[in-house]
């Protein structure tokens, strides 16, 4: 019984042991090699796991050629690179090797295919792009490219944005009400604003700059020209020179207590001291528009703000459903 116990003990160990992926001389193992001067855990002689799941772990060996897949031959300068900033990008491509994995599985439950023909379809429109196959095939090998594997990341990128695009298809239904309602609501908007900044300053300093912009407002509501106190005042350099104009912007583009001030004062009117990261402004509304666009365009709009963060969601989820995360300290 204890030979028996020690047989199976071994079986288990073998078959939870991982058999180096890169080749050596091979362009992987060259690449490996170069980058794990910065980074001792990608040395292609280790073979070391980058990332981990409940099913699977991530190797270097699985990692690399992506990187040179993503980078062509700027790959070879990324160990110039901050070490920080290599142990982001192999994070990203680690844990997205695992999420992709994990898609694939479902693609393949779905009944999702990518034929070869359509990958040959896809790499001809890319030769087509490029001057003609020939041309094509030439900067692929000037990248370190190979072939064969710029087909295989085809199929595999096709599958999953396949994947991906009748998952958000299925999520992102738009209300029509919610249409109308935005409709009449002000999409844009146009303001003189002076700003004077605060940027680093202790709050001593910040009372004397507040106190200056509550004489200049003093000024402005009185009815002085307030795009000739923003030329001689202003510090913001988007704007100074065109008496604090900004035009047309859309909700979401500025700072939240900029952006309030410009959709809720009154047109025409000017705002109260509004504080942000940069400073103190004073804003005068020239003007707000409604969104005259297309109903089409605009739903459009909405489904595509929608979709993205229905993928984040079900990528954040994936991730927690099966224990996905990177193994780079």
């Amino acid at each position: 019984m204890r030979f028996i116990s020690l047989v199976l003990l071994t079986a288990v160990l073998w078959g939870c042991s991982h058999q180096n992926g890169f080749e050596k001389g091979s362009d992987s193992y060259t690449l490996a090699q170069k980058l794990s001067a910065k980074m001792q855990i990608l040395n292609p002689d280790e073979d070391n796991a980058l990332a981990s799941s409940d099913d699977f772990k991530v190797y270097a060996s699985d990692v690399v050629p992506i990187i040179r897949l993503n980078f062509g031959k700027q790959a070879d300068m990324l160990d110039k690179q901050p070490e920080s900033q290599i142990a982001r990008i192999v994070t990203e491509f680690a844990t997205g090797y695992a999420t992709d994995k994990y898609i694939m599985e479902e693609a393949a439950k779905q009944g999702i295919v990518i034929s070869d023909a359509q990958v040959d379809s896809i790499f001809n429109s890319f030769a087509t792009r490029s001057g003609g196959e020939e041309a094509f095939k030439k900067r692929l090998a000037d990248n370190f490219v190979d072939i064969a594997a710029f087909k295989v990341n085809i199929k595999k990128r096709e599958t999953v944005n396949r994947f991906l695009k009748n998952l958000v298809e299925k999520e992102t239904t738009v209300d029509p009400a919610t249409l109308d309602s935005l409709k009449k609501i002000d999409y844009t908007a146009s303001v003189r604003h002076i700003l004077l900044k605060t940027q680093g300053m202790d709050s001593l300093k910040k009372m004397e700059v507040r106190k200056k912009m509550e004489k200049i407002l003093k000024r402005a509501k009185k009815g002085e020209d307030f795009a000739g106190l923003a030329n001689k005042y202003s510090e913001d350099p988007g704007s100074n020179k065109k008496g604090g104009l900004y035009e047309d912007f859309k909700r979401g583009q500025m700072v939240k207590p900029f952006e309030d001030a410009a959709f809720s004062v009154p047109v025409g009117g000017i705002s109260d001291i509004v504080e942000t990261a940069y400073g103190y402004h004073i804003l005068k509304v020239e003007n707000r528009k409604k969104d005259s666009r297309p109903d089409s365009v605009i739903m459009d709009e909405l489904r595509s703000k929608k979709g993205n963060g229905v993928v984040q969601k079900f990528f954040d989820e994936l991730k927690a459903q099966h224990h996905i995360k990177s193994l780079i300290e």
